[in-house]
C-alpha cells in the first residue's frame, strides 16, 4: 500500500503553496528524505524533501504553477504496478495540462502586452504591467532570467564568492588562523553555482505565475499590427516589448584547433580548470574572469587592444586594478591584439606568443535579433541595436525595446529600470525618464571597483572646472580591522557649485558603497551635503564621507 505526500505547512501562517517545479517525475524511484519538489509560500521558495516513504512515484497530483492547500495530496508513492488513487474526477495534472492548452489556443484573443525575452528587463516589465492591471504574455525560448541570471551576473558572482573564500583560507595566517593542507573541489564549486542559479530561476518563474503572467516557452517573432508568432501559433497584443538581449561578439582569427576556445557562457560550464588561460579582452567580463581564475591558481594572461584595461573607468582606478591583478599573478598585455592559435599557443599582433591551455574571447556583445526579424518593423542603428525614443518606443507604433538590445547601457539593473519605465508609461500614464548619468557600474574583481557619473577626464573634456577629493581605505578603521585596507574613494565635483559629478571607488565592497553615491548624483547633491550626513562608525562608508570632506580640504583622518 502506497502513501500520499501532501502539501507541507512550511511556516505558521501558510494556508496554501505554489508548486514552482517538480524535481522528480512519474516512474522515478525515490527514498524518504530525497528532495522532490520546490514550493513557494508567498514569503519564500524552498526545496522540499519526501517525508512519506521509499518507493516509486506513481502520480503527481499538481503541476508546476498550481496552487494547493496545505495537507492536500500532491504526490503518491507506491510499488510498480499499483494503481494510484484518483483525487477528483480527473488527475489534476491532466486538468492543468488541458487548461494550459486551452489558454494557449485562446491567447490570440486580446493581450494588453506581449514581452519577448524573460531576462531582467523582460520579466520585470511583465510583472509591473500585470500588477497595473494588464493582461500579459511573456515569451522565452531559454531559461527565465536571461543571460544575467543564467550565464552572467549571478553565476560569476557565485564564483567570485568562492574565490574570495578560497583566498581567505590561503591567507588566514595573519588573522592568527592556521590551516593544514587546504584544498578545493572545482566540481562542487560549480554545483553550488548551479544551485544558486536554479533557485533564482525558479523564483522568477514563481513571481511571474503569482502575478498571472502567461509564459510561453518558445522563440517568438514580432511582426506588424501586434502579431506575434511562436511554436506555430499566433498571438495578438496591443503593445509589444522586445527584450531579447545580447550574445557574445565573435572575432576572426586563425585557429589550428590545438587550444579550446570559449565564450563566457561556455567557460562558466567547463568542468575542469585549465592550467593556463589567455583572456582576449580587458573589459568587465575579461577582468572578472581573470580575477576568479587566478584566485584558483590558473595562470592568466589578459590581452587588450587599448592601452588600459577597463577603459571606461577612472584612470587612477584602472591603473590600481591593473597593479593588483599583476600582483596576484595575472599577466596583462595592452596595446596589442589577438591574431591566432597555433601549436598550443596564442599568437598576438605584436608577434609574441603565449602558451595557452584555453582561450576566452571576451571582446564585447552583439544584439540578439534571431527569430525576431525586427529589421522589418523597427529601425536599427549602425551597430545593429534597436533605436528608441525617450519612452523606449521604437520606430514601429506600439513596439518598445528595453535592455541590452537598445545599446544604451548594457547593465542588468538598467534593463530592469527600463522595463519598469515602459510598464508605467503604458499602463499608468507616467513618462518619467531614466537618469543614465546616475547609473552605477560595478566590477567584481579583487579588489572590487565601482563608479557613477563622470570620470575626471570626462568632466575636463566637457570644459567643467572640477575639484577632487580622495580618501584611502587604509585610514578607515573598519577596513584595517577587516584586513581590506587597499584602495580609495574619489569624488569629483563641479568647482562652481560643489555638485557631485562622479564618484569612483576601488576597494572592498565598492559595489555596495556606490549606492549612496548613485543617489547623491541622481539628486544633484553637493559634496558638502553628503559629508554633512552622519555616517556610522566603524563602517567603510566613512571613506565616502571623508572623500567629500577632502574636496574642501577638511578630511580628518588623512
Amino acid at each position: 500500500m502506497g502513501k500520499f505526500m501532501t502539501m507541507p505547512k512550511l511556516d505558521m501562517s501558510m494556508e496554501e503553496g505554489i508548486i514552482v517545479d517538480w524535481l522528480v517525475k512519474k516512474g522515478d524511484k525515490i527514498q524518504r528524505g530525497d528532495i522532490v519538489v520546490e514550493i513557494e509560500t508567498g514569503k519564500l521558495s524552498l526545496e522540499v524533501d519526501n517525508p512519506a516513504a521509499d518507493g516509486t512515484v506513481l502520480e503527481l497530483y499538481a503541476a508546476a504553477g498550481d496552487t494547493v492547500k496545505v495537507n492536500e495530496p500532491i504526490m503518491y508513492i507506491g510499488e510498480p504496478g499499483e494503481v494510484p488513487p484518483t483525487v477528483g474526477k480527473k488527475s489534476p495534472v491532466d486538468e492543468a495540462k488541458q487548461e494550459r492548452v486551452e489558454a494557449v489556443e485562446e491567447a490570440s484573443a486580446s493581450y494588453d502586452l506581449a514581452v519577448i525575452g524573460g531576462g531582467p528587463g523582460g520579466y520585470v516589465c511583465a510583472i509591473r504591467a500585470a500588477r497595473l492591471g494588464a493582461r500579459v504574455v511573456l515569451f522565452e525560448k531559454d531559461s527565465l532570467g536571461g543571460v544575467c541570471l543564467n550565464r552572467g551576473c549571478i553565476p560569476t558572482k557565485a564564483l567570485v564568492r568562492n574565490a574570495e573564500a578560497w583566498q581567505e583560507v590561503l591567507n588566514a595566517g595573519p588573522m592568527g588562523i592556521s590551516l593544514s593542507d587546504p584544498s578545493f573541489d572545482w566540481e562542487k564549486i560549480l554545483e553550488r553555482k548551479d544551485r544558486v542559479v536554479n533557485t533564482l530561476v525558479s523564483g522568477v518563474e514563481g513571481l511571474l505565475k503569482k502575478n498571472n503572467v502567461e509564459i510561453v516557452r518558445a522563440e517568438a517573432s514580432a511582426g506588424a499590427d501586434g502579431i506575434i508568432t511562436a511554436a506555430g501559433k499566433t498571438w495578438k497584443a496591443e503593445n509589444i516589448v522586445l527584450a531579447t538581449g545580447t550574445k557574445p561578439l565573435e572575432i576572426p582569427f586563425d585557429n589550428d584547433g590545438s587550444v579550446r576556445i570559449y565564450n563566457s557562457a561556455e567557460l562558466l560550464a567547463e568542468k575542469k580548470l585549465p592550467e593556463s588561460i589567455v583572456i582576449v579582452g580587458g573589459g568587465v567580463i575579461g577582468v572578472e574572469m581573470a580575477s576568479i581564475y587566478s584566485s584558483f591558481g590558473v595562470k592568466v594572461t589578459i590581452v587588450e587592444m587599448l592601452d588600459s584595461i577597463i577603459a571606461a573607468a577612472d584612470a587612477e582606478v584602472s591603473e590600481l586594478l591593473r597593479a593588483e591583478l599583476v600582483k596576484s599573478g595575472v599577466d596583462i598585455r595592452t596595446s596589442t591584439g589577438f591574431r591566432a592559435v597555433k601549436d598550443g599557443r596564442a599568437v598576438l599582433a605584436d608577434g609574441s606568443e603565449i602558451a595557452a591551455g584555453a582561450v576566452l574571447i571576451a571582446v564585447g556583445r552583439q544584439p540578439v535579433l534571431d527569430g525576431l526579424s525586427p529589421e522589418a518593423v523597427v529601425k536599427l542603428d549602425s551597430k545593429g541595436f534597436i533605436e528608441t525614443d525617450d519612452t523606449l518606443g521604437t520606430s514601429a507604433e506600439n513596439i518598445y525595446a528595453i535592455g541590452d538590445i537598445t545599446g544604451i547601457c548594457q547593465l542588468a539593473h538598467v534593463a530592469s529600470k527600463q522595463g519598469l519605465q515602459v510598464a508605467e508609461h503604458l499602463f499608468n500614464g507616467k513618462t518619467e525618464k531614466i537618469n543614465y548619468n546616475a547609473v552605477p557600474s560595478c566590477i567584481f574583481t579583487k579588489p572590487e571597483i565601482a563608479w557613477v557619473g563622470m570620470t575626471e577626464a570626462e568632466a575636463e573634456e566637457k570644459g567643467l572646472p572640477v575639484k577632487v577629493g580622495k580618501f584611502p581605505f587604509k585610514a578607515i578603521g573598519k577596513a584595517l580591522a577587516g584586513g581590506e585596507a587597499g584602495g580609495f574613494v574619489k569624488v569629483i565635483v563641479d568647482e562652481r557649485w560643489d555638485e557631485i559629478l562622479g564618484v569612483h571607488i576601488i576597494g572592498a565592497h565598492a559595489s555596495d558603497l556606490i549606492a549612496e553615491a548613485g543617489a547623491a548624483v541622481h539628486l544633484e547633491s553637493t559634496s558638502e551635503e553628503l559629508a554633512a550626513a552622519v555616517h556610522a562608525h566603524p563602517t567603510l562608508s566613512e571613506a565616502l564621507m571623508e572623500a567629500c570632506e577632502a574636496v574642501r580640504g577638511k578630511a580628518i583622518h588623512f
